[in-house]
């Protein structure tokens, strides 16, 4: 478990003083689901730009990669087309720590 320090301005201290933890695990939750959709939401958005490369050399990025043609556009689409699978991955593994904290 972490322990999170949340930090107020002075003229909302007596509100917070009479809150309990669930109003702050609640609003957690909140920003939360704002994330995963957003995630989601991106996801989608690579994985449609993912597809592109696929349907145009007809293979998955682990294919092309272990054949990229040697041209510039065969190393910039490599590039371009690295940079999607990663950030596609590394949402995907942020969105699975979010959905482990919505329970």
């Amino acid at each position: 478990m972490v322990e999170v320090t949340v930090k107020i301005p002075e003229d909302l201290k007596d509100i917070a003083a009479e809150t309990d933890e669930t109003i702050y695990v609640e609003a957690l939750k909140e920003v939360a689901r704002k994330r995963m959709a957003d995630s989601r939401k991106r996801i989608k958005e690579l994985k449609e730009k993912i597809a592109i490369y696929e349907n145009t050399y007809g293979k998955s990025f682990e294919e092309f990669s272990r054949s990229v043609p040697d041209t510039f556009a065969g190393h910039d689409d490599w590039i371009d087309w690295s940079y999607l699978v990663h950030v596609a991955n590394e949402l995907g593994n942020k969105a699975e720590k979010l959905k482990t904290l919505l329970g």
